[in-house]
Order: structure tokens, then C-alpha cells, then sequence
């Protein structure tokens, strides 16, 4: 018996029958693309939509580039509730990607790279199905091939997009189906906010413990013991490497802690580097470079002083694995809490010091001894530890926000397979 390719696997009782195939610009009445204005760094004026704004179905708002106020613009280029945009230029990944515009702002403008399309009266009314449709992994793979380039810098042009064939139900199926991953997406949104509102709740908390406008009490009470103020080259040692990323015969193989496995802030355990790059070293550079249980790695590079002294704590120590000559370890020689570790060297005042002393044009840098210099905050152990006690339980909240969130998407990409043809 043959199966009939044009009915989705997951559907609403109510509805049946095939959905019909058609090419694209047959229910296209009206695509324009955008003008083309100037690519301006600056922090006001006109919002301005461009390729890397548009998301996987949502405009992902960018806040600084805009528009000058003074500068002119044609009428047809501003957005309006509900207008549906099209990625035609960008990466081979990126291209075709598509978003609806939800009157976020009173007053914005798309640029020449996106192609504002109006669908007739045969899509529903808001767009929003057709934006899903967009989204499935079958039409994302379909617009690939119209794809004309190299894989950093790829285009679909209007003639090819409109060889595009899709298959749609009925107008009430449509609005269904839109209506019910609206209500996806909403529930995504909600579980954002909280996550948002959990990392705002950390950032002023950490404000405020580490200016020391909250502290907290022994079990018994009593005020802890005011805190000392030392620089970090009081409290540790650094260390700098001179392995880098190759093999060479009669050297041992070891595991490679590089600058993106801290940058990333990626979890450092016996566990985790068994993903990382294996190279070879020498005995002595593997004696050197070795990793400790509550050594800290940094970044001491970077292209601008804000970006530098990315750092990850240890969590124990690390058999047959070293670190990179792009980054520098630092080692206590106090006793130190090893979860206060992980919040102590990423306070505003710490990271506002290690910018002060990056040096540089093109890329920043911070030497040994400007680490050194860095002033931090050192209260009593017990006090460090009730402090990384409450970050911790507050960073696990994020993480399980975090995970609720990825589980919604993992979810919603299911749908969007087994929902469409």
C-alpha cells in the first residue's frame, strides 16, 4: 500500500487530508528588499534589522547599531507588527533564515540584506505559520541548495527562492498549528525571564556581598572577621606555559587545557579532559604545567581590556594534562575555599583591575606581573564558604533553568518535524 508522503506524522483530530504542494511564489504578493544604509557602531538613532539579527524565527534585537536620526531613509523600509523577513545573505549556515517582526520598537529599519515578504490571503493572516514552516529542518534543507557562494559568505536570490516548494493545509489547520507553537514559544519565553531574572538576582547579590554591603553571620551569630584585601601575588603563584598545540616523537602525550576551554569557562576534572586535544610535551614542561585541585586558569589575552582574565578553577587534580602557552595558572599557597574560588576573581572590581593593566593595540595582553598586582577580596575561610555555599545553590537554579530550557527547544524542534510535511 502506498503511503502518502503529503500528511504530517503528528496532527490535530479535526483535520485530514493531504496538504497541498505549491511553489512559493504562488502565494507570494509582495517581496522588497530593504535599503541600503550605512553599518553604523554607535549607541543611538534609528534601530537598524540587519542579517545577524534575525534568529531562528525571532529577531534578536542588537543594541548598538543604529541608525543616525539624521539620516534619510525611505518609508517603505520601516517595519510594521507582523512583518515576515528573510536572511538573504549571510553564512551557508545562516542563510535563509527568517523572523516576524513583533513591534518590539515604535520606529525600525531592515537593511538590503533581508527581503521583507507579504504572503497572499492564503497563509494566515499574522504569519506566524509560515515562519515555522520556514524553520522546519525539511524546508532550512530545501533552501540550502539555492544557496550561491563559499561557506563564510553564501546568498539566496529572490529568482531561486521562488523555486521553492512548500507544502500547507488549510487556512484553519494553519492558524491551529500557529497558534499552538505560539503558545510553545510563550512558555520558552516565560522559562527565559525566570533564568534572566535569576542572573540579575546573582549580579546584584554579588554586588552587594563583595562591597560588603551584606555579610554573613557564624551559626552562632557572631560577626565573621572583616576582610583583608591582598593582592594576588601575596596569596599564590603564577605560572606561564611554553606547550603549544603540536606532536613531536619522543615527547609524552598529554591533554591540552586550551584558551576556549576557559574563555567557554568549561568544567576542568579528570572526566572532561578526555574530550580535549591531546599533544606532546616534555618531562619537564608537563612538570611545570601540571594542574592542581584549586588552581586557577586565566586568559591574559584578548582583543579588547573588558574580554581579558576569563579564569575556571580545577576542581581536583588532573592527571596527564597541562595547559597552554595561551593561558597563565595560578596557584594559591593560602588556603582558599575552592568553590569561593570560582566567584572571588569575577567581581566588577577585580575584572575592572585586569583591564586597567591589559597593555596593547590590536590585541590586549597582561603580564605575570600585573596579575600579580590584582587586589581581591579575602574574608575569613568560614565567611568563603557561606558566600560559595549561596552562589552555588543560586548558579544551580540557573543551570536548572537552563536545562528546563534546552528540554522546550529539544521539544518544540520534535514538533516542528512532526507537524509539518
Amino acid at each position: 500500500m502506498k503511503q502518502n508522503k503529503n500528511i504530517p506524522q503528528l496532527r490535530f483530530p479535526e483535520f485530514d487530508g493531504e496538504w497541498e504542494e505549491r511553489p512559493i511564489k504562488n502565494i507570494i504578493s509582495d517581496a522588497r528588499l530593504g535599503g541600503n544604509y550605512r553599518n553604523l557602531e554607535i549607541s543611538k538613532g534609528l534601530p537598524l534589522i540587519k542579517m545577524g539579527n534575525i534568529g531562528r524565527g525571532k529577531i534578536i534585537l542588537d543594541k548598538k547599531y543604529f541608525l543616525p536620526e539624521k539620516e534619510e531613509y525611505n518609508e517603505n523600509d520601516i517595519l510594521k507588527d507582523g512583518d515576515f523577513l528573510f536572511n538573504t545573505r549571510n553564512t551557508l549556515e545562516l542563510v535563509g533564515k527568517v523572523a516576524i517582526w513583533q513591534d518590539e520598537l515604535p520606529l525600525a529599519l531592515y537593511n538590503s540584506n533581508l527581503l521583507r515578504i507579504t504572503f497572499n490571503d492564503e497563509i494566515e493572516s499574522t504569519n506566524r505559520f509560515i515562519n515555522y514552516l520556514f524553520n522546519t529542518y525539511s524546508t532550512i534543507k530545501s533552501l540550502r541548495r539555492f544557496a550561491i557562494g563559499t561557506t563564510s559568505v553564501a546568498a539566496i536570490y529572490s529568482r531561486d527562492l521562488y523555486k521553492l516548494k512548500v507544502k500547507f493545509p488549510t487556512l484553519p489547520e494553519q492558524q491551529k498549528i500557529a497558534q499552538f507553537l505560539t503558545s510553545v514559544d510563550k512558555g520558552i519565553q516565560l522559562l527565559n525571564r525566570k533564568k534572566e531574572q535569576l542572573e540579575l538576582y546573582k549580579k546584584g547579590a554579588m554586588q552587594k556581598i563583595f562591597n560588603r554591603e551584606v555579610r554573613f553571620k557564624e551559626d552562632s551569630g557572631k560577626d565573621f572577621p572583616e576582610w583583608e584585601e591582598k593582592k594576588l601575588g601575596e596569596i599564590g603563584a603564577f605560572q606561564t606555559s611554553s606547550i603549544d598545540k603540536l606532536s613531536r616523537e619522543n615527547e609524552r602525550k598529554v591533554f591540552l587545557i586550551n584558551y576556549m576551554n576557559v574563555y567557554r569557562h568549561e568544567n576542568i576534572n579528570n572526566e572532561s579532559v578526555k574530550g580535549f586535544q591531546v599533544v606532546t610535551a616534555r618531562e619537564k614542561q608537563i612538570e611545570s604545567c601540571n594542574l592542581n585541585r584549586g588552581d586557577i586558569l586565566f586568559t591574559p589575552s584578548s582583543e579588547t581590556p573588558r574580554d581579558i582574565g576569563h579564569s575556571v578553577v580545577v576542581s581536583e587534580d588532573i592527571k596527564n594534562a597541562v595547559f597552554s602557552y595561551h593561558l597563565v595558572r595560578f596557584r594559591p599557597v593560602e588556603e582558599m575555599d575552592i568553590l569561593y574560588s570560582h566567584y572571588f576573581c569575577n567581581i566588577p572590581s577585580v575584572l575592572q583591575q585586569l583591564s586597567k593593566y591589559a597593555t596593547g593595540s590590536t590585541r590586549f595582553t597582561i603580564s605575570v606581573g600585573n596579575f600579580s598586582k590584582v587586589k581581591v577580596p579575602v574574608p575569613s575561610i568560614p565567611e568563603q564558604q557561606k558566600i560559595a555555599q549561596f552562589f552555588t545553590a543560586l548558579d544551580k537554579k540557573i543551570e536548572h533553568a537552563t536545562g528546563e530550557i534546552e528540554k522546550m527547544k529539544e521539544w518544540k524542534r520534535g514538533l516542528l518535524q512532526k507537524m509539518f510535511v
